[in-house]
């Protein structure tokens, strides 16, 4: 029984997924503006010169301060959309059932990847409010049943 738990353990953790991964967010169908990326960036506007998005990171072509060319992988989590879309995927849960594949991937996202802290924040706050918004709702909609 020790080597079954063992086992189910293993096969739990090692299914574990990202937002992406999952099929949750699909940030590669993004249309990510010049305006977006500076501001994730922290640069100004105009020194952004071309935004790819790929499946797991975004392409940004930016200006350098010597005004030469460089280009940069960067994670979709710096960017604001990303804790749009999330607290968006969040919200679309209207019960546990749906929710509770979420939370573990919420999770799992949270502490395996870099965050900005206010995002992560705002990310795990609306995920534990909804959590209690939809079981409330559950334990109310049985009560009048």
């Amino acid at each position: 029984m020790t080597k079954r738990r063992s086992q189910n353990t293993h096969n739990s953790r090692r299914n574990r997924q990202s937002l992406t991964a999952s099929g949750w967010l699909k940030p590669q169908c993004w249309q990510i503006s010049k305006t977006e990326a500076a501001e994730a960036l922290k640069m100004p506007v105009n020194r952004i010169v071309k935004v790819y998005p790929k499946q797991h990171q975004v392409i940004v072509v930016y200006l350098n301060k010597k005004g030469q060319k460089c280009s940069s992988f960067f994670s979709y989590r710096l960017f604001a959309r990303w804790e749009k879309e999330t607290i968006a995927a969040i919200a679309s849960c209207r019960n546990q059932q749906t929710l509770a594949p979420l939370e573990i991937i919420v999770q799992y996202d949270l502490e395996h990847f870099k965050y900005p802290v206010q995002s992560a924040d705002a990310i795990w706050d609306t995920l534990l409010n909804h959590i209690r918004q939809v079981i409330t709702e559950q334990r109310l909609s049985l009560a009048c049943a």
